[in-house]
């Protein structure tokens, strides 16, 4: 109980696939795509995706914020010094001081 498919539709069919090469391309499509890798490797410019204006701007901003954090720790630090006593303060305010003879 084989069946037999080979009808003249399938021969046919069969004999152009037989026939088929594997697609290839021309060379001007590689001679256009070196000129184009080439055109893109002489460029010049920046390469950075920022502009220089940019990066300028951000670093001033930087130095700003940096110079107020700092103009913030020195005045903090001198406010806290005149809030604190010495020690020399608080030996004088209890009577606390060493006389020697």
């Amino acid at each position: 109980m084989e069946k037999q498919f080979a009808t003249p539709l399938v021969d046919e069919l069969l004999q152009t696939v037989e026939g088929l090469k594997p697609p290839e391309t021309d060379e001007f499509f590689y001679t256009r795509l070196r000129a184009r890798m080439e055109q893109k490797a002489n460029q010049r410019g920046w390469s950075f995706s920022v502009r220089p204006a940019w990066i300028i701007g951000v670093l001033a901003l930087l130095l700003v914020v940096n110079g107020w954090a700092l103009s913030s720790k020195i005045n903090s630090t001198q406010t806290a010094k005149q809030v604190q006593p010495s020690v020399r303060d608080f030996a004088i305010t209890y009577d606390q001081t060493i006389s020697t003879y």
